[in-house]
């Protein structure tokens, strides 16, 4: 006995008019495309503005209780991190001093300015892959790590290249892998005590960061309580984490152009709304009478629901599959030439592929009405 060939009708359907197919396609992963590159520009905003909070190597920072955000400049006096130590859970609080300095770019005698970080190198507060040689270069005086994916502006930059800092003559010991943001075109790394030697003496004693290391074991939440309750009032704590997530509150609710892009992906998927439902409406037209026959031939109105719901579905997977593709091969080419992050995660790509696959389901049922109300003896009358 032959068993019965099943037929796919949806997908043949979708691919009996290989143009319209193609055009459908290709207006779903441009709808694709653009909310992608909208949650691109969105992320990469807090991503780079709150990269240096998720590098600090500590439990706890200390800092202003002034500072809004990470590019204030708001300092402290170092004596809090001497109080910060006297607790018994604490092993160590490290100084991170910040500021914007000059770089001069030797090609166009141009002076530019630089974020820069300076700390005891023997303390390796950063998580970014410094190594202990790098580091101990950062112990003679007069000497700096330039970050490697800073922006072009600054010119060529060699090992052991003298460079001059705020007019002083600088040696470049080594590069790191940090990157910019929206606020910074560029980073240097700086010992203390080079730091220090070049600052009037009286700011010496005002720090930008305290890093607090704890004991094994510890509860952080309840030292940071302790802490808070035992100092003056003018410094807070913050976890690595919940600094990141204050610095990306605060990117999204008082950057303007965090709202846009956020505002941007929203207007993307009405829009891709609409190009799907264009799309369906001029598929199922084009195939009026073939719903018309089945529909005559007695299959139920929810049979040609599912049907132009399964043609949606397809089409915002196969869409889906296309506009990743050129947006990653995007992200790559905006990362590389801006030195802003753009990547996409897991959690990230659900996100669009969920918006994707609403946008085309609301669309098919937008769509689907006309085949319902469709009467077969008007169609082959």
């Amino acid at each position: 006995m032959v068993r019965p060939r099943k037929v796919f009708l949806a997908t043949s359907m979708l691919i009996h008019n290989r143009r319209r197919m193609a055009l459908s396609l290709g207006a779903t992963a441009f709808t694709v495309l653009i909310m992608f590159m909208e949650m691109g520009f969105f992320n990469g905003i807090n991503d780079s503005q709150s990269l240096l909070a998720g590098a600090f190597n500590a439990d706890l920072i200390m800092m202003s209780d002034r500072s809004v955000h990470m590019n204030k400049f708001n300092r402290f006096n170092r004596v809090r991190l001497q109080q910060g130590l006297a607790f018994p859970e604490v092993s160590e609080v490290i100084p991170v001093y910040k500021g914007i300095v000059t770089l001069e770019n030797k090609e166009t005698k141009q002076s530019r300015l630089i974020f820069l970080l300076a700390f005891p190198p023997d303390a390796a507060p950063l998580d970014i892959g410094l190594s202990p040689s790098v580091l101990n270069e950062l112990k003679k005086p007069g000497t700096i790590l330039f970050d490697s994916r800073s922006r072009a502006i600054y010119g060529g930059m060699e090992r052991d290249q003298i460079v001059t800092v705020d007019g002083r003559d600088c040696r470049v010991a080594g590069f790191f892998d940090f990157g910019p943001n929206f606020s910074n075109d560029g980073t240097i790394l700086m010992g203390q005590g080079t730091f220090l030697q070049y600052r009037p003496p009286s700011s010496r004693d005002q720090v930008s960061y305290g890093l607090i290391r704890t004991k094994p074991g510890v509860d952080v939440q309840s030292l940071k309580k302790d802490i808070l309750r035992n100092l003056p009032p003018d410094i807070i704590l913050l976890t690595p984490e919940e600094m990141r997530q204050r610095e990306v509150r605060y990117t999204i609710t008082a950057v303007p152009i965090g709202a846009i892009f956020g505002v941007g992906l929203v207007i993307g998927f009405f829009i891709g709304v609409m190009i799907c439902y264009q799309i369906l409406y001029n598929e199922i037209a084009d195939h009026m009478p073939q719903y018309a026959t089945l529909k005559a031939m007695g299959f139920s109105e929810k049979y040609l629901f599912r049907l132009v719901i399964r043609q949606s579905l397809l089409v915002s997977l196969l869409g889906f599959v296309f506009g990743m593709g050129f947006s990653f091969i995007l992200y790559v080419a905006i990362e590389a030439s801006t030195g802003i992050l753009m990547f996409m995660t897991l959690g990230r790509i659900a996100i669009i592929l969920t918006l994707t696959v609403t946008m085309c389901t609301i669309a098919g049922i937008l769509a689907v009405k006309k085949v319902t109300s469709s009467d077969p003896a008007e169609v082959f009358g």
